[in-house]
């Protein structure tokens, strides 16, 4: 059963056993108080008729035992009719049109006042029956009072709430439907768009309005399908950089080894001058080289997924000391100037992968042709930020945001001559990641490089 049907026949349960059990104590309410209010004026005519009664029996104590008394005479001083039995139960004198079956005779003089009511012929009365004393007499005194106006009042009560009932009823079940309509809709929009987010449509999203319930679903809802879409094209992303970084690497791999095959097998093949084997040689050398600098990278990526590091607390100033004599010879190779001013700090490192990390920084910058190259340290209130700058070549604003993925290479004819293989920035990307730091690339293309990454000095995500 759907939600709707559930929610409208719950609806239109819940309205009729309401209605018709307050509708049932409100009418017995009702005929109860004026049942009570009928038995208050049948006691008051009781007690007035068992006056006249006593009235009699004081004025002529043995009326009820003549043979020949005018019991029409006496008949007409009573108010409402009545009947007289003796203490024995026996009939002595009625003027009722209609006598209860079984009167309620109680035995001696106690107070206690009997009421019956009784149904004859579609007539209701109310018999009030008492013992009566009068000097040595003694009788029982029962009177009749007509109540069958009160029943057909509650008849009527009944049958016009019924009335009542069934058409309040008939117009409940189309507010109810309408209702029930209404709070389902947005339940039904939200199911429609998981049926069309499920078929593909991860950016379908529902109008949220109100603070209810039903909004809030909505709300997490889009959140929901914002995390998916999100979720989505990560995934997509991912799948497209393994795609890419396969093609890549079978592009890399293939253009030397295709060389390498063709100068030796003309080496192989063919007897050739001396310089010519040598010039064969040596680019086989060359993309040999290449080929194992491409290796040894990705090996070097490899293993940062898989290894567990220690970060230790060292001075950044007594690091860069140790590396200023790795990076100037290098500098010098390439004909840039180096200019390093590093300011005190203490950072968690693991040294030699700080280590890689500032050497593909500064390779990077060398092979984009700079004149020189700018390495700065400087501790801020919670960090420490390094610095590394050039006035080389740059790179396009609109390639920064893939300038750390595996094989990706601004320019591709000079790495390749200069054995890079696009592997290095994504090992930066890395190891920063491994250290919790921050890294930025601000270039616009023309006037060189900045490359930043800030280490955070608070936190203790590392091991003393």
């Amino acid at each position: 059963m759907r939600l709707f049907h559930k929610i409208f026949l719950c609806f239109v349960a819940i309205f009729s056993i309401t209605f018709q059990v307050a509708g049932y104590f409100l009418i017995n309410y009702t005929y109860g108080n004026a049942i009570s209010q009928e038995k208050k004026f049948a006691f008051q005519d009781f007690q007035y008729n068992r006056y006249i009664l006593q009235s009699i029996l004081y004025s002529n104590p043995e009326f009820f035992e003549e043979n020949e008394a005018d019991f029409s005479d006496v008949s007409r001083n009573f108010t409402v009719p009545v009947a007289v039995y003796g203490t024995d139960g026996k009939y002595i004198f009625s003027n009722m049109s209609t006598l209860p079956e079984e009167p309620d005779f109680d035995e001696g003089e106690d107070d206690r006042i009997s009421f019956q009511i009784y149904e004859k012929d579609g007539e209701h009365y109310i018999f009030v029956c008492d013992y009566v004393s009068q000097g040595e007499n003694s009788m029982y005194l029962i009177t009749q009072t007509d109540i069958s106006s009160v029943i057909n009042v509650q008849k009527s009560t009944i049958a016009y709430f019924q009335k009542i009932y069934m058409a309040i009823l008939c117009i409940s079940f189309l507010l109810v439907f309408l209702l029930t309509k209404l709070i389902t809709a947005s339940l039904n929009k939200v199911a429609k768009a998981t049926r069309r987010i499920a078929g593909g449509e991860y950016s379908e999203r529902i109008s949220t309005k109100g603070k209810d319930e039903i909004s809030e679903l909505a709300s997490d809802f889009n959140e929901m399908a914002q995390q998916v879409e999100d979720k989505i094209g990560e995934l997509s992303n991912v799948a497209k950089q393994k795609e890419d970084f396969a093609a890549n690497f079978a592009h890399e791999l293939k253009t030397p080894l295709t060389s390498v095959i063709g100068y030796a097998d003309m080496l192989y093949q063919r007897n050739l001058p001396r310089e010519e084997v040598k010039s064969a040689a040596g680019y086989i050398l060359k993309e040999g080289m290449r080929l194992e600098a491409l290796s040894l990278k990705l090996m070097d990526l490899f293993v940062l997924d898989k290894q567990d590091f220690i970060l230790e607390k060292m001075s950044v100033r007594e690091m860069f000391e140790n590396l200023e004599q790795g990076i100037e010879p290098v500098c010098r190779k390439y004909g840039a100037a180096l200019h390093m001013e590093i300011g005190e700090g203490m950072i968690r490192v693991d040294y030699d992968l700080f280590k890689t990390m500032i050497l593909n920084l500064a390779d990077n910058a060398l092979k984009a042709d700079c004149k020189d190259i700018w390495i700065e340290g400087k501790q801020g209130k919670n960090t420490y930020q390094i610095r590394i700058k050039d006035n080389g070549k740059g790179i396009p604003p609109e390639e920064l945001g893939r300038i750390t993925e595996a094989f990706y290479m601004v320019d591709k004819s000079r790495s390749r001559k200069q054995h890079g293989a696009g592997i290095g920035m994504a090992l930066v990307s890395k190891i920063v990641e491994i250290h919790r730091a921050k890294l930025e690339i601000e270039s616009d293309g023309k006037a060189g490089t900045v490359i930043s990454v800030t280490f955070r000095l608070q936190e203790d995500y590392g091991n003393e």
